[in-house]
């Protein structure tokens, strides 16, 4: 047997807490045999009776949050009460598409002259593979997962290497459920061996949720096979806040953007963008607040912000920031209270930065607030759409007027107005340009990996 790189490591106290066997590619192609027939099976059922696997599923997750939590604060650094409110979170999965899915994933009608009717059928696809991240490693699968099954497929769930622990816990839980055996799939497969998975004739789409270069590769050999795929992948979201926003109200709101999970989000508003007005008061009341954050031990609850995921995940944030200040950016706050284990780094803030560091044209994973001074609407556009990345946008404002013209400008998928951006079960959630496409969530989730039937008749009756 090789050496696995499913390693699950604590990063708060730097111990290995246990060595994962990888699977060898004949046993996942093992796996794909019996998840077919599964699956021939399960796409034959009605919709009615394939959601009843929902209600057990959700009350599972909540009976086991705190254990769940404890599993993925010691295995990633995320704290604790941000782990459990992602375990809560992906029960509202459960209760959402009980009660939609029958509805959408229903057979639509439409009449057109002469007697004829065309009905249109949502069928699945097969088999969908799909490769995770290890920041949520509870909501990222589910959210994909619940309504890829709900809507006829299997699906093989390829988990990030560092959260093996949580991902089979997950795994047990869904064994639970009531889902048939062979429907869903943990593998421990290497990265060498996905294009193997992608490849393979029983494999029919392909859903992935991570990095910018992951999405490249896994989109291309996706496209070689002539699969379908939904891509999540970076965001460097902006987050604007206008002269008339009641900053004693939002401050809070908008710190949480960035840092939570320790920044390591996806939607983290990763550039603030603040109107010129407002921009030194503004920056006075962050650097309070982060100020006052306490770093250590991500299971105590006094804690704020707990060690990144990996080493490398650490060190490579560290470059990103020293070189975007050895290029023009200036530091104007880190945080001094550093503990002495764990692969913490410290809170820090940015201004003043050049176009071309990466600061600017990369995606900060890590607790680092990036700054911008702007005048005027079109400042704020140039500023916030100068990225390859086109995730999610926010604005603070009591104007919803100007809101919604600064709306229509900017390049993502999403934008919200008073609201950080977040995810939420019953709306559709992606990006654009480098940061993917396809939707996951909402209704649109349900249809992501069906195929549109068409049935051209004559009217009965």
């Amino acid at each position: 047997m090789k050496q696995s790189n499913y390693i699950s490591l604590n990063p708060y106290t730097e111990v290995v807490m246990g060595l994962y066997p990888e699977m060898e590619i004949p046993a996942a192609l093992n796996c794909l045999e019996n998840m077919k027939q599964c699956q021939k099976i399960w796409a034959k059922q009605p919709v009615a009776e394939r959601i009843l696997f929902l209600p057990k599923l959700s009350e599972l997750l909540k009976q086991h949050a705190d254990e769940l939590a404890k599993i993925a604060a010691e295995e990633m650094g995320k704290l604790f009460v941000h782990a459990k409110a992602e375990v809560l979170k992906s029960a509202t999965l459960c209760d959402y598409y009980f009660q939609v899915s029958d509805k959408e994933l229903g057979s639509e009608i439409v009449s057109l002259e002469n007697n004829i009717q065309i009905e249109k059928q949502y069928q699945p696809l097969g088999i969908v593979l799909g490769i995770f991240p290890w920041n949520f490693p509870y909501w990222q699968i589910l959210r994909s997962l619940i309504p890829t099954v709900i809507s006829g497929n299997a699906m093989l769930v390829k988990p990030a290497p560092n959260v093996p622990q949580s991902s089979m816990a997950l795994q047990q839980l869904l064994e639970k459920c009531g889902l048939p055996e062979h429907l869903v799939q943990t593998v421990f497969v290497g990265n060498d061996n996905i294009q193997t998975l992608i490849q393979h004739h029983y494999i029919s789409a392909v859903t992935l949720t991570g990095s910018e270069g992951a999405g490249a590769s896994v989109a291309a050999s996706a496209g070689k096979a002539i699969k379908p795929v939904v891509l999540e992948l970076g965001g460097s979201d902006p987050l604007l806040i206008l002269k008339d926003a009641p900053l004693d109200e939002i401050i809070d709101h908008v710190v949480f953007s960035r840092f939570q999970n320790n920044g390591q989000s996806c939607v983290a508003a990763k550039r603030f963008l603040i109107e010129e007005e407002i921009y030194e008061t503004f920056k006075v009341k962050l650097i309070e607040k982060v100020k006052a954050f306490v770093l250590g031990n991500p299971t105590d609850l006094q804690v704020h912000i707990g060690p990144l995921a990996r080493k490398d995940l650490r060190d490579h944030l560290a470059q990103q920031v020293q070189s975007s200040i050895e290029a023009g950016a200036k530091l104007i706050y880190q945080h001094e209270q550093v503990p002495g284990q764990g692969y913490f780094y410290p809170p820090t803030l940015l201004e003043n930065i050049p176009n071309h560091c990466a600061a600017a044209t990369d995606e900060l994973f890590g607790p680092v607030l990036s700054l911008y001074s702007f005048k005027g609407n079109a400042e704020a556009i140039q500023i916030a759409n100068q990225t390859r990345f086109g995730l999610g946008a926010s604005i603070f404002t009591k104007d919803i007027t100007r809101a919604s013209e600064l709306a229509r400008e900017i390049e993502s998928g999403m934008v919200y107005i008073n609201q950080i951006v977040k995810s939420d079960v019953r709306i559709p959630f992606g990006g654009i340009k480098n940061s993917g496409f396809g939707r996951e969530l909402g209704p649109e989730g349900l249809r992501s990996f069906c195929q549109t039937k068409l049935v051209w008749s004559p009217k009965i009756g």
